[in-house]
């Protein structure tokens, strides 16, 4: 639905094989990739000489085995979210990161939705003063998602380690300070598993930042209000990425690109962030630019995350 879609509209990146366990899946990704070649366990593909990197979409259980594999078969890696489960898992990958001299790089698409960083270069300017309040709000749909694997419900804080990494990684794009854990709860309204799920953060600035995100929205959004003492920002990364909504003493207006080109891009689930995703790939492995996150901003996640689950699991 988007990691094809985005490399098709990224001149200089080309998949020439995939792999999948399951021979229909992978004949089907195939033909619809365009790939020359198709694998059935990915280590044949790692062995592949043709191959310069690969993006790892899988449950995160399989996460750390197969970067460290990748890794070791000299190829870059563009690994879905969360890259690895424990310190432990970082460390590993972070020491092979190391000795190989090559990249892993965490997909977090939204953090490059093009009104979330205009939204910064308005903050940066000072025309909202002092940012004091960020509310964050990620509604999806898991039943329309017609995911191939059930790694998200199969257990109760599943939802911790799908949807909370889109929702920090949008957090520290706004702040660079660290961030404290403040209140925590989460629900069961449709799955048998904690499906919906809220929490305060501050950082040592003093932003408040309130983050809720969900499985059982009918319609998919990610919404975003930053407010200031001299004025607000709101936007929705998911529905509308180049649209800025901004009211200060200066103004109250409306950023938008022009054309019907940008509401297209939705439907047909090429949102403008899943191709900027690969093109930032493209360009740290070809040393033009330095990543976005780092490991120890990784790290800085599932501190968090690891936070939420332990409050989760005191109050049950």
């Amino acid at each position: 639905m988007f990691h094809l879609n985005a490399i098709s509209k990224v001149e200089g990146i080309k998949v020439v094989a995939v792999a999948d366990p399951d021979s229909d899946r992978m004949n089907d990704v195939k033909k619809k990739s365009g790939a020359e070649r198709g694998y059935l366990d990915y280590r044949d593909l790692l062995s592949d000489v043709d191959i310069e990197a690969v993006a790892v979409n899988t449950p995160p259980s399989l996460h750390e085995e197969m970067i460290i594999d990748s890794l070791r078969a000299c190829k870059h890696v563009l690994c879905e979210k969360p890259i690895a489960r424990s310190l432990e898992e970082y460390n590993r990958i972070k020491q092979v990161m190391k000795d190989t001299g090559l990249y892993v790089i965490p997909v977090h698409n939204y953090s490059l939705t093009p009104n979330l960083l205009k939204a910064k270069e308005i903050i940066k300017s000072g025309e909202l003063g002092n940012v004091r309040q960020v509310a964050l709000r990620f509604d999806n749909n898991l039943w329309s998602y017609r995911s191939k694997t059930e790694f998200r419900v199969e257990e109760i804080y599943g939802v911790v380690e799908d949807l909370v990494p889109h929702v920090l990684s949008v957090v520290l794009v706004l702040s660079d300070q660290k961030l404290e854990l403040i209140d925590v709860k989460a629900w069961k309204r449709r799955y048998p598993v904690y499906d919906n799920l809220s929490f305060t953060l501050g950082d040592t600035d003093g932003v408040m930042f309130d983050c809720t995100m969900n499985w059982t929205s009918l319609i998919p959004g990610f919404g975003l209000e930053i407010v200031g003492d001299r004025g607000v920002i709101t936007m929705d990364l998911m529905k509308f990425p180049y649209r800025v909504n901004i009211k200060s003493e200066t103004r109250s207006t409306v950023i938008d690109k022009k054309g019907l080109g940008k509401y297209l891009e939705v439907v047909k689930f090429e949102h403008p962030a899943f191709r900027k995703q690969y093109e930032h790939f493209m360009d740290i492995v070809e040393g033009r630019i330095d990543p976005t996150f780092t490991i120890e901003d990784e790290i800085q996640m599932l501190r968090i995350m690891d936070e939420v689950t332990l409050k989760l699991t005191e109050h049950d």
